[in-house]
Parts: structure tokens; C-alpha cells; sequence
């Protein structure tokens, strides 16, 4: 049996065996629909924007259409009646109502103080804060140009006037670990890559665990148990199943839900690829040290604890002086750093390169593990599996 037949023949048993469908073939998806599809509404752009109008001037109707343009906003209804507003935010029809007092333009002009009022959802804060924040940029750069007006009216000097600084914004946020603000950008990915983490690790214990069993072991499996290049034929079968994933939801699958994706397509396929290496390395480490796949159950209790080691969400800093090599230890520890911020950030190779030399040095560590325990406990070149399922 040649090395393309044994890889072909590991795909097909690990997509389509009653014991790993489940596992390989829908838990991912599973994860992309149930778990990031709901918080495809914290995604900041085109945040859907009821705009209340109790002015109507035209200077009123001129901010409105620079309301209209921000890239955060997408003005799903515009009224001079709030309680209409309101309809549409209580039927999730509008997540943030915007509102324009009746004596803005008289206030603007006269250089009163006025308000404009963003209404949010608590739930929600980013997209009130995304929100509050472009209207900051589109009130103040509004009230330079009435005030503007107004001073060139009185009679000052336009090269004085045009010496006149802006004063800075009152209001300044910084998220310091979710940079990107919000979890439909950030979070969402991060904790994709953990769960193809878990997916992999769970996956290769429970196919290779089985396959390990001489009365259940099917042919494929004993032929690669003859040489360590078929066995790798097994391994990289596993890997083209990690790559899979990981490309299908970074790429069709967040785009679908039409989060930021693949802003750096070269660099995200290498992060992914790095990653899946390593993931794979792990899973056969680990399950070639059991020798069976009756513990694997255990391995899913890394799957929430990988989400804070990594970091990402949490600060490492944070963490007691142990836990931080045993951090470095997982995959999605640099796995989610270089994908994240390659596909999400658009950052370049030299950017994420630490978190590729993590990963590569994890991927030859328990590689070589792999290979060695390999050799010594179950390659035997004169193996006979009469198993023929």
C-alpha cells in the first residue's frame, strides 16, 4: 500500500467513521454557527443606527449625511419622532439611536452649548462606544466649521483664525489587550483557533487512540504501523485536516458572517499551516503516549483555560510564575497571536515572526518525541494485520 493510498484512506476514515464524523467533520462548523455567529452583531462597522432628527435644518440634515457616511454607522431609519426609535431598538431593529435636539442648529450658530445624545445597548458597550466615538469626530470637526464661520463673520483675521488649534477630545478610550475593540473582531477568531486546538487533540486521540487496538485496527493503519514514512502518510493527513479548518472558518467562514478576515492572506496561511504542524505533533505525542484513546476525554478540559494562557484576553503578567512556560507549551499560545494578527491585523511575517519560531520549535520538539516513541514502541517492519475492514 502506497504512502498516497494510506493518506487518502486516514482522511476517509477520520471524516466519514460513525466515531469521528462528529468530530471531524461538523464540530467546527458546529462552532462557526453556534458560537460566532451570535456576536456577528458586534462586528464595528455598518453598526445598525436609528437617527432622530427633532431639528431638521439644514444644518441639521447636513449632519445627518455625515452621520450617514461614517463606516460605523448604518443608518437603518431616520425620524423626528423618538418613540419610533425606540419601537426599532426594542425590536433589535437598531442597536444605537442617535439624537439631534430641536435647537441645534440655533445653538450651533449662536455658539451655545447643545447635546447630542447616543443611546445604547449595555450589553453591547462597543457598538455605543464605536458609535459615541465617530460622532465626537463628526460634532467637533461640525461645531469648528459654524464657529469658523461665525468668528469670520465678526471680523477676525483668517491667518489668525487659521492658526487656531483644535482642542483635543474630551473622550479617550484604549482597550489594552482587545485592540481592535470588539469580540466579533477579536475574540471570536481567537477562541476559533482554540477550539480547532481542541478539535485536533480530542480528534487524533480518539481515531489514532482506536487504530491502536490490534482487534480494531483497520488495514491502512497496519501498514502504516510497518514504516515511519507511512506513519507520517497517517500524520499528514491529520495535518491537511487542521490546514482545512483552519483556512475554511479564518477565510469563507468568518467572511460569511462578515467579520475582518485574511488581511494578510500570505502571512495567515503560514501562521495556520505553523500551527497545524504543531497541533498535530502534540495530538500524536500524546496519544502514542497513552496507547489508547480511553483518557482522551481529559484533554477537553485545556479547551478553557487555553483561552486565557493565551494571554490575548488576559494578561500573562498576570499569571503565577509556573503557569507561563506551561503556557508556551500549547499551540494556541503563539498559534492565536500569529493568526489573529495576521488575519485580523493584517500584520506582516516580520511582525508575527516570534510567534512562527514559537511554534516551529514546538512543532520539532514534540515531533522528534513523536518519531521516537514511534520507533520504539509500535513501528514493526514485519507487522501482519489480517484486519481487513
Amino acid at each position: 500500500m502506497n504512502k498516497l493510498t494510506i493518506f487518502l484512506r486516514t482522511l476517509r476514515r477520520a471524516f466519514f467513521s460513525k466515531d469521528t464524523f462528529m468530530i471531524f467533520a461538523v464540530a467546527s462548523l458546529f462552532y462557526l454557527v453556534f458560537y460566532a455567529l451570535p456576536y456577528n452583531n458586534q462586528v464595528l462597522v455598518n453598526i445598525p443606527t436609528a437617527i432622530v432628527n427633532m431639528d431638521n435644518s439644514q444644518h441639521a440634515l447636513s449632519l445627518v449625511r455625515k452621520i450617514e457616511s461614517a463606516s460605523t454607522i448604518k443608518a437603518v431609519l431616520k425620524t423626528q419622532d423618538f418613540a419610533q426609535a425606540q419601537k426599532a431598538y426594542e425590536r433589535s431593529l437598531a442597536d444605537v439611536i442617535i439624537v439631534i435636539p430641536p435647537d441645534y442648529a440655533k445653538d450651533a450658530a449662536s455658539g451655545r452649548p447643545t447635546a447630542i445624545s447616543v443611546f445604547g445597548n449595555g450589553a453591547l458597550p462597543v457598538k455605543g462606544r464605536a458609535v459615541t466615538a465617530s460622532m465626537l469626530a463628526i460634532v467637533t470637526e461640525e461645531n469648528l466649521a459654524a464657529g469658523t464661520r461665525e468668528l469670520l463673520k465678526a471680523g477676525l483675521d483668517p491667518v489668525i483664525l487659521k492658526s487656531m488649534q483644535l482642542a483635543p477630545s474630551p473622550m479617550v478610550s484604549q482597550d489594552l489587550f482587545n485592540t481592535i475593540s470588539g469580540y466579533g473582531y477579536y475574540t471570536v477568531p481567537m477562541v476559533c483557533i482554540v477550539i480547532i486546538q481542541s478539535v485536533l487533540l480530542f480528534g487524533i486521540g480518539i481515531a489514532v487512540g482506536g487504530w491502536l487496538d490490534p482487534a480494531i485496527r483497520p488495514a491502512f493503519f497496519g501498514e502504516a504501523l510497518k514504516s515511519t514514512s507511512s506513519f507520517l502518510a497517517v500524520f499528514a493527513a491529520f495535518v491537511f485536516i487542521a490546514v482545512f479548518w483552519g483556512v475554511f472558518l479564518e477565510g469563507m467562514g468568518l467572511s460569511l458572517l462578515g467579520m475582518p478576515t485574511l488581511m494578510n492572506l500570505g502571512a495567515t496561511l503560514i501562521s495556520v499551516l505553523f500551527f497545524s504542524l504543531s497541533i498535530s505533533a502534540l495530538g500524536f505525542l500524546i496519544i502514542l503516549l497513552m496507547g489508547s484513546n480511553r483518557y482522551v476525554v481529559t484533554l477537553t478540559l485545556a479547551s478553557a483555560p487555553s483561552v486565557f494562557l493565551t494571554g490575548m484576553i488576559y494578561p500573562m503578567e498576570n499569571f503565577a510564575s509556573w503557569v507561563i512556560p506551561f503556557a508556551w507549551l500549547l499551540p494556541s499560545t503563539p498559534g492565536c497571536k500569529a493568526i489573529v494578527y495576521a488575519s485580523q491585523e493584517g500584520a506582516g511575517i516580520g511582525h508575527i515572526f516570534p510567534y512562527l519560531a514559537a511554534l516551529a520549535v514546538q512543532f520539532a520538539a514534540y515531533f522528534s518525541l513523536m518519531l521516537f516513541l514511534f520507533k520504539k514502541r509500535y513501528c514493526r517492519s514485519d507487522t501482519t494485520d489480517t484486519n481487513t475492514h
